[in-house]
């Protein structure tokens, strides 16, 4: 009997992938869910992401279907310990596109740093008004390339191991609402 170790993703990415590739469904649900749960990751959207990936799946149901818990699993790919860079890097590149506010490193660590609900939402607010313009359209820009190019990658991973003889059996390839 083989133990089931807890998902720890902070301490192996490979483990939050196996489990990613192990989801009993169709590369495309499976590869799309995860797409979707990279776009909405690498947004500023910390707190509310897992309620925007549920929101997504029940406002998408009628026109197409994703892997909830492919998507569930991979927001967290912003994390306490990766929320500062990758916003960092979305405010950086959003600063190509609009004026730089002129924000050091450290100032947009402090703009971060909060504890408990009532500073949360003062951050999300100072991040939006303050930072907002470049920290949005750099998340825009980083978060559809990031989406874009996970789809292809976890499609192929997926691929992969049906070719080695582990994965589904069927795959849906069209996504309309009777054929699911």
């Amino acid at each position: 009997m083989t133990e089931k170790r807890p998902l720890s993703w902070w301490k192996s990415p490979r483990d939050l992938l196996r489990q990613i590739l192990q989801l009993d469904d169709s590369p495309h649900h499976v590869a799309l869910g995860v797409a979707i749960g990279v776009f909405i990751g690498m947004t500023p959207t910390v707190g509310i992401q897992m309620i925007l990936v549920l929101v997504l799946a029940f406002l998408a149901k009628p026109f197409f279907r994703f892997n909830n818990i492919a998507a569930l699993i991979t927001v967290y790919i912003s994390n306490p310990f990766t929320v500062l860079p990758i916003y960092w890097f979305d405010y950086k590149v959003g600063t190509l596109f609009v004026e730089d506010a002129g924000i050091t490193k450290e100032q947009f660590e402090a703009a971060l740093t909060y504890k408990g609900f009532a500073e949360w939402w003062d951050t999300i607010v100072t991040l939006f008004v303050k930072i907002g313009a470049p920290l949005i359209i750099g998340s825009l820009v980083v978060a559809t390339i990031s989406g874009t190019a996970s789809y292809p990658v976890i499609r192929w991973l997926l691929r992969g191991r049906e070719k080695r003889g582990g994965g589904q059996k069927n795959e849906i390839t069209t996504d309309t609402p009777g054929n699911e």
